[in-house]
């Protein structure tokens, strides 16, 4: 059992009734139960920043690659890393699985990128207007935050940026709503 409002998460995703919670502070990957509010560690890794159950296992971003960061698809069941990619870029600010296709933003690039999980290559890199991260998928449908960063980019005041939610049509290469954060 873990106390997850102790953990600084960094990432979080839904699948199979629960949150799936990674905290690159304390290393770890955990589950948290709404309906009796408890967690579990289900992994300790350095670095983890951001985590996506499966299908096929659960996807991870952590430290590792040869320019920076790295993809993992690691099994719950056998405890083992499967597959191990390089993130494009070097960098991922998030992922999801759509349509058996893997999806991770670059926030700094301004980058979407759907990634074949089988080879690890890019399908399709799509540049992004403003800074994008924390993607999600629900149905058939693609979302994410995005953040104008304002004038001075990451120099900006926090007033001079905003922020919105973002749904993004994989099929029609666009983006189909945009709605602001207050």
């Amino acid at each position: 059992m873990i106390n997850v409002r102790s953990l600084s998460i960094t990432g979080m995703q839904w699948y199979a009734d629960r949150l799936w919670l990674t905290s690159a502070d304390a290393s770890v990957v955990a589950t948290y139960n709404p309906t009796n509010e408890s967690g579990t560690v289900v992994l300790s890794l350095p670095g983890v920043r951001h985590a996506c159950p499966s299908r096929e296992g659960v996807w991870l971003i952590a430290g590792g690659g040869r320019l920076g960061q790295q993809l993992l698809l690691w099994s719950p069941e056998r405890n083992k890393v499967l597959r191990r990619f390089d993130c494009p870029d070097g960098a991922a600010s998030g992922a999801t699985v759509l349509k058996d296709k893997l999806w991770l933003t670059h926030r700094r690039n301004r980058k979407l990128f759907c990634i074949d999980p089988n080879s690890g290559g890019a399908l399709w890199t799509i540049r992004m207007e403003h800074q994008v991260f924390s993607p999600t998928s629900h149905g058939d449908e693609l979302w994410c935050i995005e953040c104008d960063p304002g004038p001075l980019g990451d120099w900006s005041d926090d007033h001079q940026t905003a922020y919105a939610f973002l749904r993004y049509d994989p099929s029609r290469e666009e983006v189909t709503q945009r709605i602001p954060i207050p």
